[in-house]
C-alpha cells in the first residue's frame, strides 16, 4: 500500500499539538488506478496519563494496536505488535500473510511476557489493513480494535469485535446500543500475547474507490457510537480533517481512554485530490525512500519529568512529614493544664482535655477535695474541664473552690498537693511537697 510515510514522533515535546497528525498522499504500488490518503490523531484522552495504544502506517500495512497491562506493559505489547507488522509489511502479498505476521507478533509478546516479569500478563488488540496488487482489501484484527468502512453516506464494519458484549449481542441477549454501555464491554476474549497461540480473524474486500477507511482503537467507539461516527465523517473533507474530528468527538463524550483513529481514503488518479493546507512541523525528515519505508507512528504522552521521585527518596520524605506532624501534635497534646474528675476525685491535669491523638493528659497534682464537697453548680463547672495555661493558675483556681467550700477548714493546708516522682537507676522514690 503505498502511502509515501512521513515520520511524526508523537513522544517529541517540541512538537506542537497540530503536529500531532500525520497526512500523506500517494499511489499504490502497482496499482496504477488508485490514490490513497493517510491521516493519523493518537491522544490520552482527559483521564488516562499514559498511552497505551500504538499505529503504524507503513508502505503496505495499515495497523493500530491497543495494548493492556499494568507498569506500561501495554504500552510495550502494543509498540512490539506495530514493530512486528512493520518488519514483516514487505512481505505481505496474500491474506494468508498478514494473518501468519500477527501470528509472529503474537509470539514474540508472548515471550517476552514469560521472560520479563515486569511485563508479564501483558498483550494487546490490533487491527490491521493491506491493499493488495489484485484491487483487494485484507482485513485482520485480534480483539475490540476495529476497521470501518465509510462510502456514499453509510458506515459499516468491516471487523467484528472478539469481546463479551459482542458474544452478548450475537446471542441476542443485548443490543448494540446496551453492550456500549455495558459494564463489562472493557472484555475481551482474544488478544496478542495472552496466550502462546491466537485465532487471527481476516477477511477479504473489493477495494471500493471514493470510501474512507477508518481504523481504530477502542477508545473511540466506546465514547461515540456508529451513527455519531457517520455523523462526523460526513462533515468532513480530508482524512485529516476526520481524524482529528474524531478524535475530538470522542473527547467531548468523556475521553475515558486514549484514543487513536486512522483515516485512510481512495481516488481515481482523475480525481483532483486535495492534500491538506496544514502541514505537520515534523521535526523528522521523510525518509528519501518513503515509497517502500513503513513509518511507525508513535503516540502523544505526558511531557518526560525533569525530575522523578525514587521509592527511597519519596519514603524518606514522608517519614519526615510524619515525624514532624507527630511532634508537632505532641507539643500541642503536652501544653495547657486543666481541673477534672477522676473518679470522685478533684485534680489538676497537665495536657488537652480529651487528649491529642494518643497523647492522653496526665496528673499534674490532685487536690483534697472531692466530688461530694462540692455543689451542684461547683461539680458541673468542674466536670467542664475549665483549662489554663499554667500550673500555678489553675492550682489557684482549685485553692479557691476550697475556700468557698471549706470558709473555717481545720488545716491551714491548701486544696492542692502536688506529687512528684524522682528515680535512680537502681531505685525510685515518691514524695508529696506543699503548694503555697
Amino acid at each position: 500500500m503505498r502511502c509515501p510515510a512521513v515520520s511524526v514522533d508523537l513522544h517529541d515535546s517540541r512538537l506542537t499539538s497540530s503536529a500531532k497528525n500525520l497526512s500523506t498522499l500517494g499511489r499504490l504500488g502497482a496499482m496504477k488506478s488508485l490514490y490513497f490518503q493517510c491521516a493519523a490523531r493518537s491522544v490520552l484522552g482527559l483521564v488516562r496519563s499514559g498511552n497505551e495504544d500504538s499505529a503504524l502506517i507503513g508502505s503496505q500495512v495499515i495497523a493500530v494496536a491497543d495494548g493492556m497491562g499494568g507498569h506500561n506493559a501495554g504500552e510495550v505489547a502494543s509498540l512490539m505488535a506495530v514493530e512486528q507488522l512493520r518488519e514483516a509489511a514487505g512481505s505481505i502479498i496474500a491474506e494468508t500473510d498478514l494473518v501468519q505476521a500477527l501470528e509472529q507478533a503474537n509470539e514474540v509478546i508472548y515471550a517476552e511476557s514469560m521472560t520479563n516479569h515486569l511485563h508479564h500478563g501483558m498483550g494487546t488488540t490490533l487491527a490491521a489493513m493491506v491493499v493488495l496488487e489484485n484491487n483487494t482489501l485484507v482485513v485482520a484484527h485480534v480483539g475490540d480494535s476495529r476497521v470501518y468502512m465509510w462510502n456514499e453516506g453509510a458506515l459499516s464494519r468491516l471487523s467484528k469485535d472478539h469481546s463479551y458484549v459482542q458474544e452478548l449481542v450475537d446471542e441476542g441477549i443485548v443490543s448494540i446500543e446496551e453492550a456500549r454501555t455495558h459494564p463489562r464491554r472493557n472484555i475481551v476474549t482474544r488478544a496478542l500475547g495472552i496466550d502462546a497461540d491466537v485465532e487471527v480473524e481476516a477477511n477479504t474486500f473489493p477495494v471500493t474507490v471514493g470510501a474512507w477507511y477508518v481504523l481504530c482503537s477502542d477508545g473511540l467507539v466506546d465514547e461515540i457510537s456508529d451513527a455519531d461516527i457517520a455523523k462526523v465523517l460526513e462533515r468532513c473533507t480530508s482524512p485529516h480533517e476526520a481524524a482529528q474530528a474524531l478524535v475530538d468527538a470522542a473527547n467531548a463524550a468523556g475521553g475515558r481512554d486514549n484514543i487513536t483513529v486512522i483515516v485512510v481514503s481512495t481516488a481515481s488518479p482523475d480525481a483532483e485530490v486535495v492534500v491538506p493546507v496544514e502541514e505537520p512541523p515534523s521535526p523528522i525528515s521523510p525518509p528519501r525512500d518513503s515509497d517502500n519505508a513503513p513509518v511507525l507512528v508513535m503516540r502523544e504522552t505526558p511531557a518526560k519529568k525533569k525530575f522523578r521521585f525514587g521509592p527511597v527518596l519519596f519514603w524518606s520524605a514522608l517519614g519526615g512529614i510524619v515525624l514532624a506532624v507527630l511532634v508537632v501534635f505532641a507539643a500541642y497534646g503536652r501544653t495547657g493544664y486543666f481541673v477534672s474528675f477522676q473518679g470522685d476525685d478533684v485534680v489538676v491535669l497537665k495536657g488537652r482535655p480529651g487528649g491529642v491523638l494518643w497523647f492522653n493528659p496526665t496528673v499534674e497534682a490532685r487536690t483534697t477535695l472531692t466530688r461530694s464537697d462540692l455543689s451542684d453548680e461547683l461539680a458541673l463547672e468542674i466536670a467542664g474541664e475549665p483549662t489554663f495555661s499554667e500550673s500555678s493558675a489553675a492550682q489557684t483556681y482549685v485553692n479557691g473552690i476550697r475556700d468557698e467550700v471549706q470558709p473555717n477548714p481545720t488545716t491551714t493546708l491548701p486544696a492542692v498537693v502536688t506529687t512528684t516522682t524522682s528515680s535512680t537507676s537502681t531505685t525510685s522514690s515518691t514524695t508529696s511537697t506543699v503548694v503555697e
